[in-house]
């Protein structure tokens, strides 16, 4: 679902194309939540593994991007159905948590890293998928076309995400699975 949000958002952005300030694409809402689905996908995984320690710090950057990640698909959800419906009252604050969200992904990243309790490249990853957001100011910074920075934000998306999917599968799916408790066996009651 990582990796499948993450291709879908960037198909989302190059159909679209470069859209007036202020204007949406309707495909692009839609594929933007796919997208969110496949972070929720992400920190579930990274709850059921521990992904960021053990420590009451790692708990909350988790538990503080779930809520982040939560708040930015109840923006979404209006816009699902009107891509350029008036953004005021309370979406406006919710607004605010697609910036802060992936500004979060950073921290969580870091965190993830720095915890290492995947392994290696797994645990890097999702600081690399998280830089879109750094990547994306640079390429503003370096002054390439709007449509030059759409093709190359699309494919950092698709790339970072991708090996960040796939990482999962098959670096990080094992550790989950460990993480299971052991069912109880049949037949066994309570004296």
């Amino acid at each position: 679902m990582v990796a499948f949000g993450a291709v879908a958002w960037s198909w989302g952005w190059l159909q679209a194309g470069v859209m007036p300030e202020g204007v949406n694409d309707q495909v692009e809402i839609w594929m933007s939540g796919l997208f969110q689905i496949g972070l929720i996908a992400l920190l579930a995984v990274m709850r059921a593994t521990d992904a960021t320690g053990t420590t009451r710090f790692g708990r909350f950057v988790l538990n503080a991007e779930v809520v982040a990640v939560a708040l930015a698909m109840a923006w979404t959800i209006p816009f699902l159905f009107d891509a350029n419906r008036p953004n005021t009252g309370i979406l406006v604050v919710l607004d605010a948590f697609w910036p802060l969200s992936m500004v979060g992904l950073v921290v969580v990243g870091i965190v993830v890293a720095r915890a290492g309790r995947w392994p290696s490249p797994a645990r890097y990853l999702p600081l690399a998928a998280s830089l879109l957001i750094p990547v994306d100011i640079a390429l503003m910074a370096a002054g390439l076309g709007l449509e030059a920075q759409n093709v190359v934000r699309s494919a950092y998306l698709t790339l970072a995400y991708a090996a960040l999917g796939v990482a999962i599968i098959r670096q990080v799916a094992p550790l989950a699975e460990r993480h299971q408790p052991d069912p109880e066996p049949v037949g066994a009651t309570i004296g």
